[in-house]
Formats: C-alpha cells, sequence, structure tokens
C-alpha cells in the first residue's frame, strides 16, 4: 500500500522568496507607504533603503532576506527580521499586520524591569 498525497492536493509549492506571509507589512518611505508581503519584496524594498541610512540593523535585514531567497533560514524568521528593522527604521505603519498590533498592546502595559535608583 503506498501513501502519499492524491494528486490536486499536495501542498502549494512557490518559488523560493515569494510565499505569502498572511497580513502584509505595512511600511512608508518617503511618504509612499508600501505593502511588503514576501521576503523577495522585503529585499526588493531594502535595495531601494537610502544608502546614507543603511547601517548594521539594515544589514542584518538584508542578510535575512538573502537567506531565506537561498532557503538557508525559513522565510518566516526573515520576515520577523525584517519587521525588526522597520520597527527600529520608524518606517513601520500603524495597522500593518500582527507585529504592530502586538507592539500597541505593549504599549499599553506598564513597562517591567528595573527602576533606575533616584
Amino acid at each position: 500500500m503506498s501513501v502519499g498525497l492524491k494528486a490536486g492536493l499536495g501542498p502549494k509549492v512557490n518559488a523560493v522568496g515569494t510565499m505569502k506571509t498572511g497580513v502584509p507589512l505595512k511600511v512608508s518611505l518617503d511618504g509612499h507607504v508600501e505593502e511588503i508581503e514576501t521576503v523577495s519584496e522585503a529585499a526588493d524594498f531594502l535595495q531601494r533603503w537610502p544608502i546614507e541610512r543603511r547601517g548594521h540593523v539594515y544589514r542584518s535585514a538584508l542578510n535575512a532576506c538573502s537567506a531565506a531567497i537561498a532557503a538557508q533560514i525559513s522565510q518566516s524568521d526573515a520576515m520577523k527580521v525584517f519587521t525588526g528593522f522597520a520597527r527600529v527604521a520608524g518606517i513601520l505603519v500603524a495597522g500593518g499586520g500582527p507585529a504592530t498590533m502586538l507592539e500597541q498592546r505593549a504599549a499599553q502595559q506598564p513597562k517591567q524591569g528595573r527602576q533606575m535608583p533616584k
């Protein structure tokens, strides 16, 4: 007895870097809002990022996208790194998916951690 998937019922195969992540991530560059849904779109956005604003967080995001496209890390992990880049760069648009919803919820919570001595 062979075990397998029936024709047409298998997982949907996408080209590397083109898997949609569900809710698009909204970012703003020069007043223009873009929706980033795939690692390839994130990498394209990073290629257009102003040279004078490219730092270590930018390089981490670009490296993560490149690694995901080369199938060295998951696309989900690369999108998490890109989301972190967008947050640090201040370009994440409110309502831009699960990450911003979590950030809004965290902003409503009291800060936890050590208190600085007075």
